[in-house]
């Protein structure tokens, strides 16, 4: 028996080629890839540096923000201001009233002499008045002192002190300017002019004083006419009616003190971000 064996060298040897072909072939697509791979890492790195530049830029200035608000905000821990929520103010807190148709802090609060039978305890209740406009003047100039001093701080951040006088509802018009207007703005520089006398200098580059006379307007105000006085209901008597709603309506004689951060323009401008792109 003769066995004959057939061996395809031919197809061995294509089979060798193919397979030789196969592996170069994959290296050079992996190798593509990982190129690839590397350039879209290197070019979306370096757009979130540039983001993360904008971003920290964004953080700066509201951080400088929270700074402000943060350190007028303290003020409210003290004795002097407090926070009216409805009206959205920081408000002098220390009850100051003048006597009608006066504006002189020095001698004209209501407690100056007003009362024959306590003249004393009235000139004590006066002079304690006065110390703690002096010492809420000295609060407020601290406060400016600190955010000047600040790190933090920004060219583009500052705040105004509003001294706003009022006038009660009282009649008081005597000509163009004698009247409840005029009294309300004298009131509010006679306490600039006071708090200078005693050391205290408000204006500098971080804020800007602003002497304003609200009149019978403003607000916060005290109102006789509010439903919780219940005035009519407590007093059906005209005159003792006449009495309580005057005493009210004179608790306006006063002046106010607001405490406003101001917040400059935030640049998030296109301009401002190219400049960021540029920087890179």
């Amino acid at each position: 028996m003769v066995v004959v064996f057939s061996i395809s060298v031919g197809d061995r040897m294509m089979d060798s080629k193919e397979s030789g072909h196969f592996w170069p072939s994959y290296v050079d697509v992996m190798t593509t890839l990982f190129a690839i791979m590397l350039v879209l890492f290197a070019v979306s790195f370096s757009r979130f540096k540039v983001k993360e530049k904008q971003l920290q830029s964004l953080v700066d200035e509201y951080e400088n923000i929270i700074t402000v608000y943060s350190t007028v905000s303290s003020i409210d821990s003290t004795k002097y201001f407090g926070y009216n929520k409805q009206y959205l103010k920081h408000l002098f807190t220390v009850d100051v009233q003048y006597q009608t148709s006066e504006y002189d802090l020095q001698n004209k609060l209501r407690f100056d002499n007003t009362n024959p039978n306590m003249a004393e305890q009235d000139m004590v209740r006066a002079n304690a008045i006065r110390d703690s406009i002096i010492a809420a003047g000295y609060l407020i100039k601290n406060t400016i002192s600190t955010l000047e001093r600040t790190e933090r701080n920004s060219d583009n951040i500052k705040f105004l002190v509003i001294i706003e006088g009022q006038a009660s509802r009282m009649p008081y018009c005597v000509n163009d300017w004698m009247n409840n207007y005029t009294l309300s703005y004298l009131r509010a520089q006679y306490l600039n002019e006071f708090w200078k006398k005693n050391g205290i200098e408000l204006e500098s580059s971080q804020c800007q004083v602003i002497i304003s006379g609200s009149g019978e307007g403003g607000v916060p105000r005290y109102n006789p006419d509010d439903p919780a006085y219940n005035l009519k209901e407590k007093y059906p008597n005209p005159a003792e009616y006449k009495k309580m709603y005057n005493s009210i309506e004179e608790k306006n004689q006063r002046f106010l003190i607001h405490i406003v951060p101001v917040i400059g323009n935030i640049d998030v401008t296109k301009a401002k971000i190219d400049s960021l792109k540029e920087n890179q």
